[in-house]
């Protein structure tokens, strides 16, 4: 074998080559993991958003679910108190009618006894 006579600060050409491939696979290497990383914390936001976005979503539409159904409650009532009211005034009116009706059929016989038809 033979000694070399370089110092060791000294390398040589291959030696230099296979130290900067060595550094560039570690480069490499770590750039990987730090882009791998950078997509998990991606993945992992993206799936909270969108967990998100559908909490949000069902919220939303409860709400909504609700606000409708209140206000068809509201209107129903309105109309059932609008149904009241008309009813009570079907009722008044008709026993206006009754009574003059009773009245003018009390007339005619009255009138037909007065006038000795009635017996």
């Amino acid at each position: 074998m033979t000694t070399s006579t370089k110092p060791d600060t000294e390398q040589s050409p291959l030696d230099q080559i296979r130290q900067a491939e060595t550094d560039m696979a570690r480069q490499t290497a770590a750039a990987r993991e730090a882009a791998g990383q950078t997509v998990a914390h991606a993945q992992t936001q993206a799936r909270e958003i969108l967990d998100d976005a559908r909490q949000t979503g069902r919220r939303e539409g409860e709400k909504r679910n609700r606000e409708i159904i209140s206000n068809a409650e509201d209107e129903a009532q309105a109309i059932i108190a609008q149904a009241h009211k008309r009813a009570e005034h079907l009722r008044r009116r008709g026993r206006h009618w009754l009574t003059i009706g009773v009245r003018q059929a009390m007339n005619v016989i009255i009138g037909l006894e007065e006038a000795g038809e009635g017996e």
